[in-house]
Parts: structure tokens; C-alpha cells; sequence
């Protein structure tokens, strides 16, 4: 994706998270047990400080970085807090071009890395922040959702298994994931220690169809696998979710 869609998108996800109504801040989130609407909106902005540390830092910086949200305000205040978090974080982004070198928790990389993920961070909190509201929440952007899936396969997924590995009963299993509304097609080979995402066509052990926006929250764990069209095993998925999503 580009630059201007990634800040785009970080811009709109933002600014509907600061529209919260502030008699809903202390609204349980389902999907985030635990949280109210105050805590995703706090959440949210820590993660925003958290990328733009490492970014201003540079890419040779070695600090450890903990998200710092020690001036969030109390009440209805921490609305209009957060929405000045997102500026700064759009401003620091603003900077910096996608290729330019940079470092995340994963190491070196590039800033597009912190555009990306910024960019699922606030799509996803934010779908959870609505969903806590009484009319519900918007679906995510079909280019939005699609991106995140490629985040999830070739970072998230790898990243977790890598580090917490997988049963035994999981490995060699193939997931296909097609989104029905951007053509995307992911197809993944479960291994002990990661997953091998593959250009060709396989047989798969469990395949997941749908809109973009539905897989991309069956896959975090948001919504439950009924509502994409799901043939196959259904423990392969569900045995992968187990270890990566918390």
C-alpha cells in the first residue's frame, strides 16, 4: 500500500475513536475483556507514542521503549488527549518515507513497517471501540482488512510461532484464505517453528472465504468463524489462533 493510504486510514480510524461519545467511555468491550472504552482509547494512544519513539529515535537507536501515557487526563478530557496522540504520530509518520531505514520490536526495518502497523492498530481498536457502542461498529476497509491479513501472514503469525512454536498435530497443515472483494489469496503452511507463506495453489486442510473486512476479524479473534464461509478442518485454524492470539 501506500504511504498516503496508510496515513489516511490512521487519520479516519483516529478521529472516529476521538468522535466516542463521551457517555460511552466506561462501556465494557467485549472483544477486549477486561477493557472499557476508556482503556482501548488509552491503549490505542500508547501504542501511537510507542511507534513514534522508535521512529524518532532512528534506526540505529538500541533503547527498549515502553509506551508512556502517563499525562492521560481524567474524564471526558482523555478524548480530545488522544486525539492529539494520533496527530503527533501522523506528524512523526509524515516525515519519514515508506523505505527509509528505521526500527521496530522486531529489529531493523523501515518506516513503512510503523505505517502498516500503526495502521492495524488503530483499524482493529477501533472496530472494538464501536463494536462497544449501542450502534454497533463499521466494517473495516476492504484495503485496509486485506493489508492487515498480509501483516498478520508474513509478520504477526510468524513472529508468535517463532517464539511459542506450534503442537505437533498442527504441522505441515495448510490454511487458504481468499478474500471475495479484493482477490486476495493467501496460502499458509503451518511448520513447528513458523509458517511459509506459498505463491502456488495447494490442497488445503481448511479454507476461509469471504470479505476482506470478516477474515481479517475471524483471524484477531473479534468474530467467530461463522460468519465467513469456512470448509475443512476447523481445528487447524482454531488450533493456530490458540497460540498466537492472546
Amino acid at each position: 500500500m501506500t504511504k498516503q493510504l496508510w496515513l489516511d486510514s490512521i487519520a479516519a480510524d483516529g478521529a472516529r475513536i476521538a468522535a466516542i461519545a463521551p457517555a460511552s467511555l466506561g462501556l465494557p468491550v467485549p472483544s477486549c475483556p477486561g477493557w472499557t472504552v476508556r482503556d482501548g482509547v488509552v491503549h490505542t494512544a500508547g501504542a501511537h507514542r510507542w511507534a513514534t519513539a522508535f521512529l524518532q529515535a532512528g534506526a540505529d537507536s538500541k533503547e527498549r521503549f515502553v509506551p508512556d501515557v502517563s499525562d492521560v487526563p481524567d474524564g471526558d478530557a482523555v478524548l480530545q488527549w488522544y486525539a492529539g496522540v494520533n496527530a503527533a504520530l501522523l506528524d512523526e509518520l509524515r516525515r519519514h518515507e515508506p523505505d527509509e531505514p528505521a526500527r521496530a520490536f522486531i529489529g531493523r526495518t523501515v518506516a513503512a513497517f510503523w505505517m502498516r502497523r500503526m495502521t492495524q492498530e488503530v483499524s482493529i481498536h477501533r472496530w472494538d471501540l464501536q463494536n462497544s457502542l449501542p450502534g454497533g461498529a463499521e466494517a473495516l476497509p476492504a484495503w485496509t482488512a486485506a493489508d492487515g491479513i498480509t501483516e498478520l501472514t508474513q509478520m504477526q503469525i510468524p513472529l508468535i510461532v517463532g517464539k511459542k512454536g506450534l503442537p505437533d498435530a498442527l504441522v505441515g497443515k495448510v490454511i487458504v484464505i481468499e478474500a471475495t472483494d479484493t482477490g486476495d489469496r493467501w496460502t499458509l503452511r503451518l511448520r513447528a517453528d513458523g509458517i511459509d507463506v506459498l505463491d502456488e495453489s495447494v490442497p488445503a486442510d481448511v479454507t476461509l472465504r469471504g470479505a476482506a473486512s470478516d477474515l481479517d476479524l475471524v483471524l484477531w479473534r473479534r468474530t467467530e468463524p461463522g460468519t465467513v464461509d469456512l470448509v475443512g478442518d476447523r481445528t487447524v485454524l482454531d488450533g493456530l489462533l490458540d497460540v498466537v492470539i492472546i
